[in-house]
């Protein structure tokens, strides 16, 4: 059993969701009191704070810490939970250039009223608004003001498909981003990868992984100091 308090920066895996993948650190661990600092989406990897007994209180701070990813858009194609899981509900013939892009990151510079996707975990009259849509209820949203330090693209993957590395605040929704900026194309888009690098000062390269915690190989740190206990 796990007694100590700390925080664990995992890597958690594709297809897996930050709830499960807190119970199966719990069961490895045993620790009284274990939780997620900000749900990552079973579709994203990377970085997912996790809070181990006292210092699952810390849950705010790291809500709110500046988050960067890695991600990869698609432009000419929008699902409806705006990620390659979802189904193609808008498709428009482009031919987007690096030039085209690069331009467009420029504009998505600075403090935003950002529309939270249809399929997200906003609470909605005190439900998840994925859950009403899935049942095909009617949804309202409201924006959020969020914030983007930096956005720029990587590279060009192939023709309409791009990476991105973005700074943002806590908060931000990466998919709303590639719908938006799809829009500033002329477009439609989906986001078809995400890679969380880094929440705070806590990046990817000092990540474990559910394995290497099965091993008993990895480091609880200080959530204050970011030093190993």
């Amino acid at each position: 059993m796990l007694t100590d308090d700390g925080i664990i920066v995992l890597n958690k895996p594709t297809q897996m969701s930050s709830n499960k993948a807190v119970q199966i650190v719990k069961h490895i661990l045993k620790p009284n009191k274990i939780g997620h600092m900000g749900t990552l989406d079973p579709l994203g990897s990377g970085v997912l704070i996790l809070g181990i007994n006292k210092s699952t209180k810390l849950f705010d701070k790291f809500l709110s810490e500046t988050k960067t990813y890695r991600a990869i858009f698609y432009f000419g194609k929008e699902t409806d939970t705006l990620d390659s899981e979802g189904m193609i509900i808008k498709t428009i013939d482009c031919d987007i250039t690096i030039d085209q892009v690069n331009a467009v990151c420029k504009k998505f510079i600075g403090k935003f009223e950002q529309m939270p996707p249809l399929y997200s975990a906003k609470k909605v009259n005190g439900k998840k608004a994925y859950e009403l849509a899935r049942k095909g209820e009617y949804v309202k949203l409201k924006t959020r003001l969020i914030e983007i330090y930096d956005i720029k693209c990587i590279n060009e993957i192939k023709r309409n498909t791009f990476m991105f590395e973005i700074t943002c605040s806590g908060g931000t929704y990466i998919r709303s981003i590639c719908r938006d900026m799809a829009t500033e194309l002329s477009t439609c888009g989906t986001m078809l990868a995400i890679v969380r690098t880094r929440c705070g000062k806590y990046d990817i390269s000092e990540s474990c992984t559910i394995e290497d915690i099965k091993n008993d190989n990895f480091k609880l740190l200080n959530a204050k100091e970011g030093e190993i206990l």
